[in-house]
């Protein structure tokens, strides 16, 4: 009985926690299990293998620092709401940007795993980050048709592909590699230089 009143949302918790601990590739189920305070059949019937443990365990994370994200940035009005007069669309794009590779860059669970296990920590942010791609880019989609809805901007008549959902992906892997490999330009080590960077680069992108 005790296993059960313990939620999924606890289990991933502790999952993240032993990962930061010990690394992903060095901690077992068992581990998993024990500072979740329940038994290894219990965890595999509820999440199933390590392997979907950890993705699972990374999809939660990034849940929770797009929802952050959200709430920094707040909504883009629907045109015809009265703060829609004067919106700055430039700077929501700026502010979206640059919320987004402060959260992540500023992820301590982040740079505890890359410390305790780069390797496996990459992986999981990469190669086997479909998941969390397609996520965070359903967040970049939602934004960039309501930025575009309130420009009243259509796409010319003899063109009515959606663009918007490549995009979005392109974009979350931008920041990806922007958050996983800072070494290489562009350099983005002060506010400024991620502000500029968005307002250059990002917003055209978004805006047309």
């Amino acid at each position: 009985m005790a296993d059960q009143a313990v939620g999924e949302t606890a289990l991933l918790e502790a999952a993240l926690a032993q990962f930061a601990l010990t690394g992903v590739r060095r901690t077992s189920t068992d581990d998993i299990a024990r500072r979740a305070g329940v038994n290894r059949a219990t965890l595999y019937r509820r999440l199933g293998s390590k392997e979907q443990i950890v993705a699972a365990a990374l999809l939660h994370e990034s849940s929770k620092v797009l929802a952050r994200i959200e709430a920094a940035i707040g909504d883009v009005p629907a045109p015809g709401d009265p703060a829609a007069a004067g919106f700055d669309r430039i700077g929501y794009v700026v502010r979206f940007f640059a919320t987004t590779l402060a959260e992540l860059r500023g992820s301590a669970l982040l740079r505890q795993l890359l410390e305790v296990d780069r390797e496996d920590t990459l992986a999981g942010l990469t190669v086997r980050a479909g998941d969390v791609l397609e996520l965070s880019s359903h967040l970049v989609a939602d934004r960039v048709r309501a930025l575009r809805l309130l420009s009243a901007e259509e796409p010319p008549a003899d063109d009515q592909r959606d663009d918007v959902p490549l995009l979005a992906v392109t974009l979350a892997r931008l920041a990806q590699s922007l958050v996983l490999t800072v070494d290489g330009p562009p350099r983005l080590d002060t506010d400024q230089q991620v502000r500029d960077y968005a307002e250059l680069v990002i917003a055209p992108m978004i805006l047309r």
